[in-house]
């Protein structure tokens, strides 16, 4: 996965699936994600990553069986994935644009994207959709940052980005994040990912929730 904008990344995904001993009795996985940030663009280069195993017992009196227990795991670290993604594209980041003929301002209030990866309104809200429950997703794109929808199509058809956008003021790294599942129910399942500031160093936690819908497993807030 490639984000490319005025701050691109490049976030691999390796996940390492945790043994976590008899599937029946405790259902919880610790991951890791590694999100490797371009060495000319951002200081905070990622170097290698490491997890220890946490185990959670699952809610009394819910078995989770082992195939299920590995579809869950398999949501989770796509979701995380894609989370962050979204993230990026359209609180923290944002993509680069083209600058208007003269330096004008651009019609529509809305300047053309420059970017070889995203070059239409349905690809991000593929994304946006995919990730997250129908609620969640129309807030993303309609109004993430308060100011209206970050992307629209301009009359030309290209993928337009807004004239002021303006990130989120945002001091968590994604650098090596780890998190772990516990399944709640056969549909339901909490995620809590272990971040750090970018700042002090400390640990942020993070949680937020998936469910499974009839469109697979979709997170129910955007996870920051």
């Amino acid at each position: 996965m490639s984000i490319k904008g005025k701050y691109p990344e490049s976030t691999p995904l390796y996940a390492t699936f945790l043994s976590i001993g008899a599937v029946a009795a405790i259902a919880a996985f610790a991951l890791v994600l590694h999100f490797s940030p371009d060495t000319e663009k951002k200081k905070d280069t990622p170097k290698t990553t490491t997890t220890t195993a946490v185990t959670t017992a699952a809610p009394d009196g819910y078995d989770i069986e082992e195939v299920l227990a590995e579809e869950m795991k398999d949501a989770a670290e796509g979701l995380v994935s894609s989370n962050y993604e979204v993230l990026s594209l359209y609180y923290i980041h944002g993509l680069d644009h083209k600058e208007e003929p003269y330096g004008n301002a651009p019609e529509g209030g809305y300047y053309t994207v420059d970017s070889d990866e995203y070059t239409s309104i349905e690809q991000l809200e593929a994304l946006v959709d995919s990730t997250f429950v129908a609620e969640q997703a129309e807030q993303i794109k309609t109004n993430s940052l308060g100011y209206g929808p970050i992307y629209k199509a301009r009359a030309n058809g290209d993928l337009g980005i807004i004239e002021n956008f303006t990130p989120m003021e945002y001091d968590t790294s994604w650098e090596n994040p780890t998190f772990k599942i516990e399944p709640q129910s056969d549909t339901e399942c909490v995620i809590q990912i272990t971040l750090h500031n970018r700042t002090s160093g400390e640990e942020v936690k993070c949680t937020g929730e998936m469910i499974k819908t009839e469109n697979g497993w979709l997170l129910k807030t955007i996870l920051f």
